[in-house]
């Protein structure tokens, strides 16, 4: 049987047909939270059905079997065995949680201070005396008014005055230094130089010399060192007022300066230290070679280093080494090249020396200029200096040496009135047998006794003037350089002051002080600055 039945159309071919016309779907969308929350719930089902009721309970048993078979505890996924984990520090959080946190109320109080910042005068038990003076205005900062009722200048401040430079010296005051000046140069021309007298003019300089010029003050200097005053008081204060002149001072100025300071001995290392900055900010601007080599002699006199002054005249003089001329190579002290020059620049001038022929031939050469420079072929040859000379030097050492001793006769030079007192009292009291003069090839030694020589040492001229030291004596360095040559000679050197002898007036004390410096047991018997150590005692 043929029958037509009509159907209603289901909703997937409604779909389909709606598809057609269009390509936009509408999908159910879930959550991730959701689906990981059905998950823990109803455990992963196997298929794509949603689980029944007893497959449920199975499904939850098999994931909770699951987590506890494969799930790693707490002590498992630790890096060390004593971390803690990540909730630790909120394991007793729910105790404060789940009771009420309660803050006691503030008390009803307020207190408030009070301080009475009135200017009110304060009783005079709690009025500190130095307060009246602090009350009082200061004059520095009161520009516009007058001084203070009562003070000796009290007048209204004039502020074109104040702009005014520095009032010029009196008159009278500058007549009184350059009648001073006029009177120390006469009295040195005719030859006054007693001790007393030059006390007196050493009392009158350190009263006008805060008031002088730097000129006036080199010129009281020149005059003091050329009438070898020793009294140490006035070279100091000449060298406080030289230190507060040397900024404003010449380059010419600044050389003369160092030149009379290294004669008269005054070793001032805050003196020596504004002298070598104020030079080594002049080198480029108006230094000439002269100066270099001046500079360069004072601090070898001195015994003074100013590394950064004398590094920086070397790196300059080094290379001028080549040219210079025969005056200018006898400018340049042996004491210098030995203590103050560098190995390479050492050989420099050595190098320049011979390519002169400086000293030869010795017959037709001044006697000064001869004995400079077997001075300082003795310093080469004795005292010890690791440098290695060119072969050029070595043999103008040698010609120097062997024609200077076959040609060169040195007159010994003559004791001393204190020296003759000494041997008196050696040879008349002592009965020791004393030779008075003998000349070692350069250097001439006096009171000589066998292997030992006594020498007096001039408290002028052996000794710096040492104002910072507190009265400590220490040898100047031609002094200490004459000593090291004389024990590596092999002469044994004992020292005597001369100030000490001159003190005493018998012969009795004359004679023990010298059995003491003899025997080495006490006196003035001073052990050579040498670096070979120390002598054998007698």
């Amino acid at each position: 049987m043929a029958a037509t039945v009509a159907r209603a159309p289901s909703p997937s071919l409604e779909a389909a047909a709606s598809g057609a016309l269009s390509a936009r779907r509408n999908y159910p969308r879930s959550r991730t939270g959701e689906r990981g929350a059905q998950l823990l719930r109803f455990g992963r089902p196997s298929s794509g059905r949603p689980p029944s009721g007893s497959g449920r309970l199975e499904a939850d048993e098999t994931f909770d079997k699951f987590l506890s078979r494969t799930a790693p505890s707490h002590e498992e996924v630790k890096e060390n065995i004593f971390d803690k984990s990540a909730a630790e520090p909120y394991r007793h959080e729910a105790q404060y949680m789940a009771s009420h946190i309660s803050i006691a109320p503030p008390d009803a109080k307020l207190e408030l201070t009070l301080k009475d910042r009135r200017n009110r005068p304060l009783p005079a038990a709690l009025r500190p005396q130095a307060l009246d003076v602090l009350e009082h205005p200061l004059r520095s900062l009161e520009r516009g008014g007058k001084a203070p009722s009562g003070h000796p200048s009290d007048h209204f401040y004039d502020e074109a005055a104040a702009r005014a430079p520095p009032q010029p010296i009196p008159a009278a005051t500058q007549k009184h230094e350059n009648e001073f000046i006029e009177t120390i140069e006469k009295s040195l021309r005719d030859g006054h130089l007693e001790p007393a007298l030059w006390d007196q003019y050493a009392k009158r300089a350190e009263e006008l010399l805060i008031t002088m010029s730097l000129e006036k003050v080199l010129r009281v200097l020149k005059a003091f060192v050329l009438a070898r005053y020793r009294s140490p008081g006035v070279y100091t204060h000449i060298g406080g007022e030289l230190a507060k002149e040397v900024r404003g001072a010449s380059s010419t100025r600044l050389c003369q300066v160092l030149h009379w300071l290294s004669r008269a001995g005054l070793r001032d290392p805050t003196l020596m230290t504004l002298m070598g900055n104020e030079i080594l900010l002049r080198l480029n601007d108006d230094f000439v070679l002269d100066m270099y080599i001046e500079v360069l002699n004072v601090h070898a006199k001195l015994d003074t280093r100013n590394p950064r002054l004398t590094t920086a005249v070397q790196r300059d003089l080094t290379p001028l080494f080549s040219e210079l001329g025969r005056d200018q190579v006898c400018a340049l002290a042996p004491l210098t090249v030995m203590n103050v020059l560098s190995d390479q620049g050492r050989v420099a001038y050595l190098s320049r020396c011979a390519e002169l022929g400086m000293g030869l031939p010795a017959r037709m050469t001044r006697p000064a200029v001869l004995r400079q420079f077997r001075l300082l072929e003795d310093c080469l040859r004795l005292d010890y200096h690791p440098t290695t000379l060119p072969n050029i030097v070595q043999l103008w050492l040698a010609n120097l040496k062997s024609e200077a001793d076959a040609q060169d006769a040195i007159e010994p030079a003559p004791l001393t009135p204190v020296e003759e007192d000494i041997l008196r009292v050696l040879r008349e009291e002592m009965d020791i047998a004393v030779t008075p003069t003998l000349q070692d090839g350069v250097l001439t030694v006096h009171l000589v006794m066998g292997k030992a020589i006594l020498e007096v040492l001039d408290p002028y001229g052996d000794y710096f003037v040492t104002p910072a030291m507190g009265g400590q004596r220490l040898l100047r360095a031609d002094t200490k350089l004459r000593q090291r040559l004389l024990w590596r000679r092999g002469w044994r050197v004992l020292t005597l002051d001369e100030d000490e002898w001159t003190r005493l007036t018998d012969d009795i004390y004359k004679k023990d002080l010298l059995e003491a410096v003899l025997l080495g047991g006490g006196g003035s018997r001073r052990v050579p600055q040498h670096p070979g150590g120390a002598l054998e005692q007698p």
